[in-house]
């Protein structure tokens, strides 16, 4: 009985030594497992930090003012671009001197250059009108590059039928404020012990200059060329000489 008993607990305790066993191998293994774990956890980050530094960075995120500025510089430049093209349609092609012409001088067809200018408002001669131009007399010193009006031509010689050119000085309180220019209409008045005498109702400025240089007196007076009739021009020689004569701005050129 005693026999038996004791063969039945045979297989007992060696069951019990077998999960022993077990239990102490699976918490031998615990270790091992979290460490596993762990280098796992360790290797993916290190995966995945590697993997993003390789990934492109997102596109910066456009400023409003800045996209506002680069859609108004577009628009700007499409309106200059627009404005100048308007600009280039609006100018015409009118007749420059190509030369220095001196008053009387008869023009030709090589005295004359075209050139696109905005012509509004003047009253310039259009490259078409080269025909009219071409034997006509200057009225008034033209210099090259001076783009041709209908007042500074003439049919006409200025010098045919008696007229002359005389230098007379022009010193500031005897001529207008705003001064003499090329082409300008003037009376010439003598002045003595403050009572005036027209001497000559309208002349033309054929030419003006200031300053010490060439075409003014000795003491550095402007002197102005004014177109006069050969009758009256010794009497203005003799004003002007005396100091005595005045300039009255009657017509501006052009």
């Amino acid at each position: 009985m005693a026999t038996s008993t004791q063969q039945a607990g045979i297989p007992q305790r060696g069951t019990q030594q077998a999960g022993t066993r077990q239990r102490r191998a699976e918490a031998g293994d615990a270790p091992r497992d979290r460490q596993r774990a762990r280098t796992a956890r360790g290797l993916r980050s290190a995966r995945e930090a590697e993997a993003s530094e390789r990934l492109p960075a997102p596109p910066r995120e456009r400023r409003p003012a800045m996209a506002a500025l680069a859609v108004l510089l577009v628009v700007g430049g499409a309106a200059v671009a627009g404005l100048v093209a308007l600009r280039a349609d609006d100018r015409v092609a009118v007749l420059v001197a190509a030369r220095d012409v001196a008053v009387g001088e008869r023009l030709t067809e090589a005295d004359l250059v075209e050139r696109q200018v905005s012509a509004e408002g003047l009253d310039l001669v259009p490259a078409a009108g080269v025909a009219s131009v071409v034997g006509t007399y200057a009225v008034q010193e033209i210099p090259a590059g001076r783009l041709l009006d209908t007042a500074m031509l003439n049919r006409q010689d200025p010098f045919a039928g008696g007229s002359v050119a005389v230098g007379v000085p022009v010193p500031g309180d005897r001529v207008p404020a705003q001064g003499l220019a090329t082409g300008d209409v003037v009376q010439l008045v003598r002045v003595v012990d403050g009572t005036g005498e027209v001497l000559v109702d309208r002349a033309r400025v054929s030419a003006t200059s200031s300053g010490a240089q060439e075409g003014t007196t000795a003491s550095g007076t402007p002197v102005a060329t004014v177109l006069v009739d050969a009758v009256e021009a010794p009497e203005v020689a003799a004003a002007a000489a005396a100091g005595q004569l005045a300039l009255v701005l009657v017509e501006r050129a052009g």
